[in-house]
């Protein structure tokens, strides 16, 4: 497939453009909520709570809620902090701050995967247009998300303890964790000998920035958010919209019509699987670190961080942004040496295209099993980047295996 030279460029140059159009329908997603004010805007509900939550250090997790089983602010204690600065200043402009903080993460983001994906300059400007182009990244930027920031400190992390730099990878981590506790998964891949002076590097700075903390959020703080607030949280989703095994899983409890644009509680074998499918991405991404020799970090990343988003109970669209760095890895590598599988890959890159909340056409909508899939494209969409690392990795240590050294030649008497 797209053997010749020609071919491979016109494909190249039509993803990129594409991508480009997107690009800037993102940019304009962004003008549009600045035109109509983030105080006004609907999509920046979300970043209007944090706003309101944070501008009360005292009783952030008790104010400016909806009624809603799950509503306010919701992030942890230390991250409190950096919200509450955005509060001071006025609405439309602490959107534009945070909005640059995020797309500085963005821009360092891709200079990491770029420098850890070994592929042709080609390729690699290509994924990373197309990795750009997907719809969560722009509604993360539209909505005033954290989830670019978030991503950007788990991929820093891998990234510098690859690099030797473990006091950073640490520093990296703990700032995530704090920010939106995704990250706290990612010290599973520092158990290797070279890395694991990271672990304590990062349990350091977790409990000293917990500390810090303690400046500005009062001790009781963290009981509400860890014993009240979080499994609290956790028990619930939003069927049809929540791009998880739970949402799906209650999207199809539900009959699988329309989505429920409200929460409802998860049953407790749903809740069991979810946390029995994190273990099972842990152990996938250990595996994939071994069969590997360590020697494809972001790869083993990327695992974690698809597992974080299917297991979590609410991962709404925004949240995928998170997979940016998936989406560029494998694209990169099929551009690369394209051959059968690129299809598939770049029908996944077009299901992540097309934003979240739109709805399908009657054909899809009035077939339960169809609208199921559509509903929970992005989370179908990230398992199967993940089991397509997995399996390269596989087939290349299997490889390995089957190529032995040829025998030495007996010396001449």
């Amino acid at each position: 497939m797209l053997q010749n030279a020609y071919a491979r460029r016109g494909l190249l140059a039509a993803l990129v453009l594409l991508s480009c159009l997107l690009i800037q329908h993102h940019a304009s997603e962004v003008a549009a909520v600045l035109r109509e004010g983030v105080a006004e805007a609907k999509l920046t509900l979300d970043f209007r709570t944090y706003m309101c939550g944070s501008a009360n250090l005292a009783q952030p997790y008790d104010i400016c809620q909806n009624g809603e089983f799950v509503s306010g602010f919701v992030y942890p204690p230390p991250s409190i902090i950096y919200f509450h600065a955005l509060s001071q200043l006025p609405i439309d402009a602490a959107f534009l701050l945070h909005s640059l903080v995020a797309f500085a993460c963005l821009a360092a983001t891709a200079w990491m995967v770029v420098r850890m994906t070994p592929v042709s300059r080609g390729a690699a400007f290509g994924a990373l247009a197309a990795a750009l182009a997907i719809a969560p990244i722009g509604t993360s930027f539209a909505a005033g998300q954290v989830n670019v920031i978030v991503m950007t400190t788990a991929v820093a992390a891998i990234y510098l303890a690859s690099h030797s730099r473990l006091a950073g990878a640490g520093l990296a981590v703990a700032s995530g964790f704090w920010l939106k506790l995704y990250p706290g998964i990612t010290p599973v891949l520092f158990l290797t000998r070279r890395k694991w002076p990271a672990i304590f590097a990062t349990g350091a700075i977790v409990v000293l920035m917990a500390i810090a903390s303690l400046l500005w959020s009062e001790p009781r703080l963290y009981l509400q958010y860890f014993i009240d607030l979080l499994p609290h949280a956790q028990g619930y989703t939003m069927p049809g919209v929540a791009y998880s095994l739970a949402g799906i899983a209650a999207h199809i409890e539900a009959g699988g019509g329309a989505p429920i644009i409200h929460f409802v509680a998860i049953p407790t074998a749903i809740s069991i699987a979810s946390k029995a499918l994190l273990v099972i991405g842990v152990v996938a991404a250990l595996t994939h670190q071994y069969w590997t020799q360590d020697k494809q970090p972001l790869d083993t990343l990327n695992i974690l961080l698809v597992t974080a988003l299917v297991s979590a109970p609410n991962a709404w669209g925004y949240h995928y942004a998170l997979i940016f760095p998936v989406l560029f890895s494998v694209l990169a590598r099929h551009l690369d040496k394209p051959g059968p599988a690129l299809l598939p890959i770049l029908g996944c890159w077009l299901a992540l295209i097309v934003p979240g909340w739109t709805d399908p056409p009657a054909l899809i909508a009035d077939n339960p099993a169809l609208n199921v899939l559509f509903r929970g494209r992005y989370a179908l969409v990230a398992v199967y980047l993940a089991g397509t690392i997995l399996t390269e990795a596989w087939r290349h240590r299997a490889n390995r295996q089957t190529i032995k050294p040829l025998p030495m030649a007996a010396p001449h008497a």
